[in-house]
């Protein structure tokens, strides 16, 4: 796998069987009679959220969350094929579906004053996982033997941290650094750690706005309260 092109990877993805992407199926197989997991396969993959190729901020989390908002969104059938589609690494953040709403407003009432419009074109999650499960502790011990996992710490190698560091994104670690691979900023301020289970430190809301400012983003919300 070269600097990969993460999209080339998940193009050979076929929704069309089963939501797992074929070199992650015969893995899977071995671990899950081997390890306690609750992945939820029911949900389409979600290596990442909102436009990755184009994004200006990449906040990166372990895996999608199995909530009950989120879990009743899937299975309408148009929430689903729009969730297949974020898989091109070109769609807005799909903030209006249930389950993805709510924690994506955080996001933008944390870091974007409130317009929902857009951060959902501004930033792009992107997961270690692609899979979906209520609680990422009784996955964390298969993390890191999926080709799936090994895609996206490859695309945070080759291509997430030298645009970081050029200074083209601001790169953000929001959950699990030490199973991404990445606990040290690499001496640019364009990489950051966020040290808090949830949320943002005041510290690094303040880092997001002048990246922003900085990139001639005009935030003319005013600033919503914490949901």
């Amino acid at each position: 796998m070269s600097a990969m092109n993460i999209f080339d990877f998940w193009q050979r993805f076929d929704h069309r069987d089963e939501n797992t992407h074929p070199d992650d199926e015969a893995v899977l197989a071995e671990l899950q009679a081997a390890y306690s997991t609750d992945f939820d396969m029911t949900f389409p993959p979600g290596p990442y959220f909102g436009p990755l190729k184009t994004a200006k901020i990449v906040l990166c989390y372990a895996n999608p969350s199995a909530d009950q908002p989120s879990v009743k969104a899937v299975s309408k059938q148009n929430h689903h094929d729009t969730l297949l589609r974020q898989l091109s690494g070109e769609e807005d953040y799909p903030y209006q579906i249930g389950g993805w709403d709510t924690w994506f407003r955080r996001v933008a009432n944390s870091l974007f004053a409130g317009d929902d419009k857009l951060a959902s074109r501004t930033v792009a999650i992107a997961n270690l996982i692609p899979y979906a499960s209520k609680n990422m502790d009784n996955v964390e011990a298969i993390a890191n033997c999926l080709p799936s996992v090994w895609a996206m710490q490859d695309h945070l190698r080759h291509n997430l941290i030298p645009r970081a560091k050029r200074g083209e994104i601001l790169l953000v670690m929001c959950r699990s650094s030490h199973l991404w691979g990445l606990r040290t900023s690499h001496g640019s301020e364009n990489i950051i750690i966020n040290d808090v289970r949830s949320g943002y430190t005041t510290e690094i809301k303040k880092i997001v706005s002048k990246f922003l400012a900085m990139n001639n983003f005009n935030l003319t919300k005013s600033i919503k309260p914490q949901v």
